[in-house]
């Protein structure tokens, strides 16, 4: 059975009042009785002992007014017997008997009180505390203060009275606390729990209502992002379904054109040569496409590297040669700059090859006709950086951060970045933090784009 925090906090907070209520009716008016009585047979044997010294030091003597005045603050009756049981003085409060002829000390609890009518001589039950009158090492009687147990329970009454408030009070205090709670921590978490329902069930884009500044505000806020993190990438991935069936359809229905042209001499066979060229070019373009989503699995996976020293200024001279093609389409000049002639570095070869291969193609892609691209590496301290800029269209400042993220193509309305998958940056980060190193960009609106990346120098 599912039990709510409101249901368990309203049980609990019932369970507590009632321990608490149980407690104070069932042990507390044993406890407070007890203490309240021990407290009182203290103060009276304090006084009777305070008597008794007196005694002792008045030659046998208490003046009536002591016992009155002792019997004024204390509330008890003081009786004073001798040895025979003979009452030799009192505190004039009540009707006394002459003789007391059962009395024996040693008959009290500890040897100086009594608990009961004395003798027969009280119509209700009185705490009587004695001690011994001494006077030259002889005892000549007793002082006894009575006071009566109905007095007590009264004082224990009011005690648990008061208890009953504390108890009362503790009550209103928890109900409080209960409701605070429920405003505060209960009904957030409420609220939260609809909200990871609702994502859940599909719901990605459901706001989040909680907005407290605390623990629960920042897993609400954390939860929030996790499903605009998940609704983006499933934006993404739809985006990415629609480019790479455009693009995978573009080249296949190409190559399909061309070649049942070429089967039914649509076109002839002395052009098929040409055709062939554009067919292989085709085939290109979707190796490169199978390829870029290899990359992204490997990238799930993590780069393994295969690092060697080797010359990064030979491998860009390599890299180039690939790009004839569409350098000579847009008639687009590579300038290199290099610092030394030979720059030796410590890095896996291929990814770094497919960095540059992604950079350099995107610099193409992003540039206007009859414009250059600038090559370049530096060397500083133990890191050897390397540039790759264009003078192409450039990137706005919103869609700077976004164009390391998977999927993500710039406007393709401009009429620039129609092919690709937009994996190809993604990747190189990925690349380039694999190795533990640094990539960055600066890039101005219709002014050019460099993207410049640092590796360990030998």
């Amino acid at each position: 059975m599912h039990y709510s925090l409101r249901s368990k906090f309203a049980l609990l907070i019932f369970l507590v009042s009632l321990a608490s209520f149980l407690f104070i009716a069932v042990w507390g008016a044993g406890v407070f009785y007890s203490e309240t009585r021990n407290t009182m047979i203290n103060s009276l044997y304090r006084d009777a002992n305070y008597l008794a010294a007196s005694y002792r030091v008045n030659s046998g003597i208490i003046s009536q007014g002591s016992l009155e005045s002792m019997a004024y603050s204390t509330g008890a009756s003081i009786w004073i017997i001798d040895m025979d049981g003979s009452l030799e003085a009192n505190s004039g409060t009540d009707t006394v008997p002459s003789r007391v002829p059962d009395f024996s000390a040693a008959d009290g609890t500890y040897g100086y009180y009594m608990v009961g009518d004395f003798f027969g001589n009280f119509d209700e039950t009185m705490i009587s505390v004695y001690a011994p009158l001494n006077r030259d090492l002889e005892t000549y009687g007793y002082v006894i203060l009575h006071y009566p147990d109905r007095l007590l329970r009264i004082e224990t009454d009011n005690r648990l009275r008061t208890a009953y408030i504390a108890a009362a009070c503790l009550m209103i205090g928890l109900i409080i606390f209960a409701i605070l709670l429920e405003l505060t921590v209960v009904r957030p978490i409420r609220q939260v729990r609809l909200s990871l329902q609702q994502y859940v069930n599909g719901n990605l884009s459901y706001p989040n209502p909680v907005k407290n500044r605390d623990e629960i505000g920042d897993l609400a806020s954390a939860a929030e992002e996790i499903a605009r993190q998940l609704n983006s990438a499933g934006d993404d991935q739809h985006r990415f379904l629609a480019n790479i069936s455009h693009d995978f359809r573009s080249p296949l229905t190409s190559i399909r054109g061309y070649i049942a042209a070429m089967q039914d001499g649509t076109i002839p066979v002395e052009m098929q040569s040409r055709y062939f060229d554009i067919v292989m070019n085709e085939t290109d373009r979707l190796t490169k496409l199978a390829n870029g989503l290899l990359d992204i699995t490997q990238v799930e996976r993590g780069f393994i590297l295969d690092r060697s020293d080797f010359d990064v200024n030979d491998l860009i001279r390599d890299v180039l040669p690939t790009f004839e093609g569409d350098v000579a389409e847009k008639e687009i000049e590579f300038n290199l700059t290099f610092e030394d002639e030979h720059c030796e570095v410590n890095a896996d070869r291929a990814r770094i090859e497919q960095v540059l291969y992604n950079l350099i193609d995107n610099a193409i892609k992003f540039s206007g006709p009859r414009s250059s691209i600038d090559i370049s590496t530096t060397l500083h301290g133990d890191r050897v950086h390397v540039s790759v800029r264009d003078h192409g269209i450039g990137i706005s400042k919103e869609n700077l951060p976004k164009i390391w993220d998977r999927f993500y193509k710039t406007d393709a309305s401009r009429g620039r970045d129609k092919k690709g998958t937009g994996l190809g940056l993604s990747i190189v980060r990925e690349i380039i933090q694999a190795h533990r190193e640094n990539i960055d960009v600066i890039s101005t609106p219709d002014i050019g784009t460099e993207f410049i990346f640092t590796l360990q120098s030998v």
